[in-house]
C-alpha cells in the first residue's frame, strides 16, 4: 500500500474508533473554528469600509464649508476676470493709438517723389520727419527701380 491509502485507512479507522461524544464534540470544535474566522473577517471588513456615516448636522456643516470656498474662488475668478478686461481695454486702446499714429500712403508717396528728384536718405529723413531707416528703404527701392 502506498502512503496516500494508508493515511485515509488511517483516518477512517480512527473516525470507527471514536465514539458518537466525541465525533460529536469533533464536528462542534469544527464549526466554533468556523464561526470564529467568519466573525473576525467581517469585523475586519467593517474597520476598512471606513468611518462611520456622519449626522446630518455634519453633513451641513461639510456643506457650508464648500459653498464658502467655492464662494471665494468665485470671488478671485471674478477678480481675474476683472483685470483681464483692463488689460484688453488697454490693449484696445494701444492699438487705437498706433493706428492713429500710421503714417497716411500720401505721406510715403511724397517721400518716394522727392527721392525721385534725387534726395538723399538724410534728406528725407529731414523734410518727410522718417526715421533713417525708412528713408534708406525708400531710396534702395527707388534706385533698384530706376
Amino acid at each position: 500500500m502506498d502512503t496516500s491509502h494508508q493515511f485515509s485507512f488511517a483516518i477512517g479507522n480512527w473516525f470507527n474508533n471514536l465514539g458518537e461524544a466525541s465525533l460529536l464534540g469533533l464536528l462542534m470544535s469544527v464549526v466554533g473554528v468556523g464561526m470564529l474566522l467568519y466573525t473576525l473577517k467581517s469585523r475586519r471588513s467593517v474597520k476598512t469600509a471606513g468611518p462611520r456615516l456622519a449626522t446630518a448636522d455634519e453633513k451641513i456643516a461639510l456643506l457650508e464649508k464648500k459653498i464658502e470656498l467655492q464662494n471665494s474662488a468665485m470671488s478671485l475668478l471674478g477678480e481675474r476676470v476683472s483685470a483681464l478686461e483692463e488689460y484688453l481695454e488697454m490693449i484696445g486702446s494701444r492699438q487705437q493709438r498706433q493706428e492713429v499714429d500710421k503714417k497716411d500712403v500720401r505721406f510715403y508717396q511724397q517721400a518716394i517723389g522727392l527721392a525721385d528728384k534725387g534726395l538723399s536718405a538724410e534728406e528725407l529723413a529731414q523734410r518727410c520727419g522718417i526715421s533713417a531707416s525708412e528713408a534708406d528703404l525708400i531710396t534702395m527701392l527707388y534706385q533698384k527701380a530706376h
